[in-house]
């Protein structure tokens, strides 16, 4: 079972203090994302990015598997394009580009977090809110997953976040959204678009 650790390597990249205030904001001595209006709460530092590894890794061996889709014939197409939305420290994305290395994976995020210097050469990362609009045209991914993300919206925003999901969902394509806590208008565990 790998595992990703922001500190694994004994190396810290320094953070630029004019971007850090603008990127992020410090609280209690941990640091935080500074996108106004979002809501997601955790803090995006060392210590939750090696929460977010093992988190991915605990889930994957539970699961024995990264998805629930049925994607396989997805995976195995060199080209498709899948997104991670709220791919956070990267780890699940990561292991989707390392196990399938003819497919593009995108990560996309509020916050940058993803170590650059493990990055698979066909991962690409979006910082963007999903809420503002995903910076891609409709119709571009064979499979959207989004997980963990049960806090990053406030009820009334759900239904905006799914239909952007949707939007960017080409027809054929599947949408997973797992571990969801709470119950959502519209949800489906995974969603097939015809």
């Amino acid at each position: 079972m790998g595992c990703l650790s922001s500190k694994s390597n004994g190396e810290i990249e320094s953070i630029n203090l004019e971007n850090a205030q603008a990127e992020f904001r410090f609280r209690d001595g941990r640091r935080f994302h500074n996108v106004e209006g979002a809501v997601y709460p955790m803090p995006n530092d060392e210590d939750e990015q090696d929460r977010l590894h093992f988190q991915h890794f605990l889930m994957r061996y539970l699961m024995q598997s990264n998805f629930s889709a049925p994607i396989n014939h997805i995976l195995t197409t060199p080209g498709a394009k899948i997104l991670d939305i709220g791919c956070g420290a990267g780890s699940w994305s990561f292991d989707m580009a390392t196990t399938y290395p003819n497919i593009e994976v995108y990560g996309l995020d509020i916050s940058p977090l993803q170590p650059t210097h493990i990055k698979p050469k066909n991962f690409t990362f979006i910082k963007a809110n999903v809420l503002e609009g995903i910076p891609s045209k409709d119709n571009t991914f064979d499979f959207v997953y989004q997980r963990f993300m049960s806090y990053a919206y406030t009820k009334d925003e759900w239904l905006d976040a799914i239909n952007e999901l949707v939007r960017v969902l080409k027809p054929g394509g599947f949408l997973e959204v797992p571990y969801t806590l709470f119950k959502i208008y519209y949800y489906y565990y995974y969603y097939y678009y015809y």
